[in-house]
This record gives C-alpha cells, structure tokens and sequence, in this order.
C-alpha cells in the first residue's frame, strides 16, 4: 500500500490538532516555571511541525484539497473544547488559571476532532 494513500486529510488535521494543543499547553507549563515539560512540549512541537510539512509534500492532490475542510472542523472543535471547558470549569466553581482552561479545552477540542470525523466516515 503507498504512502500516499495512508495520508489522509483527517490524519494530517489531527497532526496539526497534536501540534495546536501542545503549544495552547505552553502557558500553563510557563507559568508553573516548569522548565522540562516546556522544553519537551518546544521539541515535540518542532517535530510535529517536520513531519507535517513531509506529510504534506507526500499527500496526494485529493487530500491535499480536502485539508481546508478538515482544519475549519479542528478549528470548530477547538474552539468548542475550549468553550465547554470554560462552561464546566464555571459550573465546577473551579477557579483554575485561563492557561490551565485554554490546554483542557484544546485537548477535549481534539478528541472531539477525532471522533467526530471517525464516526462521519462510518
């Protein structure tokens, strides 16, 4: 099987997704002074950022243009994540940081990603 077929825009838009919460996660590490996990969380995202761009070149032309479409739906659950977290976080009376918030939401934003275009393809 090539390489090119296993690409898929939902594959390469749940990369990004890894990518986007892993630097949404940055604050919450900066202001804890927790200096491993930023250098880790600043490593990984530079991987992150190589293996999209190889991705990317290898992707065949139908992936590519189905992207967009992919990245507006992370964008939609990011945002989403993000939102009902504040909701819990506000219903919780949990008075935790917004950098705390941000990475919890963008996590639970990209687990929505995911599901949510594994069961559309089914």
């Amino acid at each position: 099987m090539p390489l090119t077929r296993t690409l898929t825009a939902t594959r390469w838009s749940t990369l990004l997704g890894l990518g986007v919460v892993m630097l949404l996660s940055l604050p919450r590490y900066w202001f804890l002074h927790d200096t491993p996990r930023l250098t880790l969380l600043l490593i990984l995202a530079a991987a992150i950022v190589v293996a999209l761009v190889g991705f990317w070149r290898v992707m065949g032309p139908e992936a590519r243009s189905r992207c967009p479409g992919a990245i507006k739906h992370l964008a939609t659950c990011l945002l989403g994540g993000i939102v009902l977290i504040m909701v819990w976080r506000w219903f919780d009376t949990a008075a935790d940081h917004w950098a705390v918030v941000l990475s919890q939401g963008a996590a639970l934003g990209l687990l929505l990603h995911v599901v949510i275009r594994i069961w559309r393809r089914r």
